[in-house]
């Protein structure tokens, strides 16, 4: 490019290669950019790699530290005994690193903090988008925006608010929650959190792209737009069910094969797991291009604010913990008085797993085991954002975003209620009344809106068409919130068909992996009514016999059953399951689907006597109910 005055293969003049970001380049070839640019005596601005679709952006300088980073990291692993603490060896490290904490600190002191600033384009103050009007959704990334940060400016806000420093004029939502005293008195700074933070850190001490000052590879974060009325959300529900692409992953639910009609995830996604060491499912990673959903509140994170300091609660607060990346964005870029991170839907790109244990049971995930494997560069690829080329790391896409169920009943002050709902007999999870914000079209919609790649600004749908091929998902709608299985993977099912067309190939859809667990680390149990009889009483045999462990888990009080953490009740399986209504309408279009729930329910007079896949599938094993129903033992007894 520097050779000609235009660049044959680019269309770019001298000065737009000397213009371009420093994470468009890797760090080989940085130097020699930076050599040719004073060559041939052009500016080489090589601007700072912060990009965002806002109109207007407010910078920020930081106070001084209130601590050194020394003692931050000290704080984030107090209850480690010292001989055990030292920097990890990463594969795809560089050469010259250390196992030696002092060392590791020196680097975070001399050169990510004491060089130049990542953020020389702003006068090493930090930039932050600033939404206006409509666009404001308590967050810093408005509706249908971006925004983006190198991994070395990621490093540098984390750094800094691992020392205390502020934002003067900005009460950036990061350096707030490490300093915020949580339930039990804990900061989450001194606790999980805080060694998450560090090992992200001790990534960016070992990594190749951020040498001699590199700015590393890009993270991009994008907030989807404005929800659309259900009525729109309809209009294009004529899309087939095949649109959506489902492929089924049965990961430890103690069920037989569902059998040949059913798609099932490939090998590399769907690994079983031991007692002693997890499979490979969509929380894990494996998959080449599948993305991870996180099963959020209102916002990313849970929660946490105020409460957790670590692992612990949902699928969504240990996300946080094993992708600490995730959590630097999530809170850097709220101020929100009361939870200060991302709102949902939100995508975030370029951030990696960092951790090994997490899987969807959540069984192992207190070895917070770091990731020695874990992609410094093997997964960097390129990707075009607003005009030009980056690298970005692919291995784990992140989507967040929430059922619309929760507190469809008051499950802290309805003792009798949570039970009901665990068992998928509580009828308001069967909410059909359109004028409901509860109400199952809301979770269609909901779903819908999430994936749809026209939710999202038209700047980064050329990246999230190349980074991702499927999404990861397991017990939606029915995981702490409490909602109804079932209905859960219906919603996701007929929301993925309306959406996937926008991602345009028919012939290569935007696939959904669905992962079911006998013991999810939400709601453990429950998602075994999606199977039939036989492989829903053997799937909640398997839950039982193996329960999780406290760790793995949270549920309040009532949740439980005689102490039990699972579901212990065999005899409430339904005849249908998730293969008869994949069979039964896999060549049907979504709003067929979606219409027929709908009005079985409204004809059932919502008689959860009977599951929803039995209202849609009567004829399904019908014949044998009543002498199933007569024999069955009303919970299993363990010895």
């Amino acid at each position: 490019c520097l050779f000609s005055v235009n660049d044959y293969h680019t269309g770019r003049s001298r000065q737009e290669c000397c213009a371009r970001p420093e994470s468009a380049y890797t760090a080989m070839a940085l130097g020699a950019v930076k050599l040719g640019c004073a060559l041939f005596g052009v500016t080489a601005t090589l601007a700072s790699g912060f990009l965002t679709s806002h109109s207007q952006t407010r910078s920020f300088r930081w106070t001084a530290p209130r601590r050194s980073f020394g003692q931050a990291v000290g704080e984030a692993f107090m209850h480690t005994p010292p001989e055990e603490f030292t920097v990890p060896v990463f594969h795809q490290g560089r050469t010259g690193t250390s196992t030696d904490v002092a060392h590791f600190v020196s680097w975070v002191d001399r050169e990510l903090l004491g060089g130049p600033s990542p953020f020389q384009d702003f006068g090493g103050q930090v930039p932050v988008p600033w939404p206006q009007g409509d666009e404001y959704d308590d967050d810093q990334v408005g509706r249908g925006h971006y925004v983006a940060y190198t991994r070395r400016q990621l490093c540098y806000i984390t750094a800094k608010s691992m020392t205390g420093a502020d934002t003067v004029g900005y009460r950036n939502g990061l350096r707030r929650y490490l300093d915020k005293p949580g339930s039990a008195r804990c900061l989450p700074r001194q606790g999980d959190i805080g060694r998450s933070l560090v090992t992200f850190l001790q990534t960016c001490y070992a990594d190749p792209a951020l040498v001699d000052g590199g700015q590393g590879p890009l993270l991009v974060v994008a907030k989807a737009s404005r929800s659309p009325s259900v009525g729109e959300v309809r209009q294009s529900a004529g899309a087939p069910l095949s649109r959506a692409g489902l492929r089924i992953c049965q990961y430890d639910d103690g069920a037989e094969p569902l059998g040949e009609g059913v798609a099932v995830v490939p090998e590399e996604g769907c690994m079983q797991p031991n007692r002693s060491d997890i499979g490979v499912d969509f929380m894990t990673g494996g998959l080449q291009g599948q993305a991870v959903q996180d099963i959020s509140a209102a916002f990313l994170g849970g929660y946490v604010f105020g409460n957790a300091c670590g692992l612990g609660g949902g699928q969504d607060e240990r996300l946080m913990t094993y992708m600490p990346e995730i959590t630097a964005l999530t809170f850097f870029l709220s101020q929100h008085w009361q939870y200060p991170q991302l709102r949902q839907p939100s995508w975030i790109f370029g951030a990696r797993m960092l951790f090994a244990g997490l899987d969807g049971t959540a069984r192992f995930s207190d070895k917070l085991a770091v990731l020695q494997d874990a992609p410094l560069t093997s997964d960097l690829v390129e990707v075009a954002l607003a005009g030009t080329t980056y690298n970005m790391s692919s291995s784990r896409p992140f989507v967040a975003f929430m059922s619309e169920n929760q507190g469809f009943f008051s499950w802290r002050n309805r003792w009798d209620e949570t039970p009901m709902a665990r068992r998928n007999k509580l009828a308001s999870q069967r909410d059909v009344n359109p004028a409901s914000q509860h109400a199952f079209d809301k979770q269609v919609r909901a779903w819908s809106r999430s994936v749809a790649l026209t939710s999202y600004s038209e700047h980064v749908r050329p990246l999230m068409k190349a980074l991702v091929t499927s999404v990861g998902s397991g017990p939606w709608l029915a995981g702490l919130w409490w909602g109804d299985s079932q209905l859960g993977f219906l919603a996701s099912w007929i929301g993925q068909a309306i959406a996937a067309p926008t991602w345009g190939d028919a012939q290569m859809p935007l696939r959904l992996d669905y992962y079911i667990y006998s013991a999810f680390t939400e709601n453990p149990g429950n998602q075994c009514f999606v199977h039939s009889r036989e492989g829903c009483q053997a799937c909640v045999e398997r839950c039982l016999i193996n329960p999780l462990p406290d760790t793995a888990y949270w549920m309040p009080s009532e949740a439980f059953f005689s102490q039990l953490s699972c579901v212990p009740f065999p005899h409430e399986c339904g005849h249908a399951g998730i293969e008869d209504i994949v069979t039964a309408y896999a060549s049907r279009t979504a709003e067929e689907l979606w219409k027929d729930v709908e009005r079985r329910i409204e004809e059932s007079r919502w008689d959860t006597s009977r599951t929803i896949f039995d209202l849609l599938v009567p004829g399904r094993r019908a014949l044998a109910a009543a002498a199933v129903n007569a024999t069955a033992p009303s919970q299993i007894v363990l010895p």
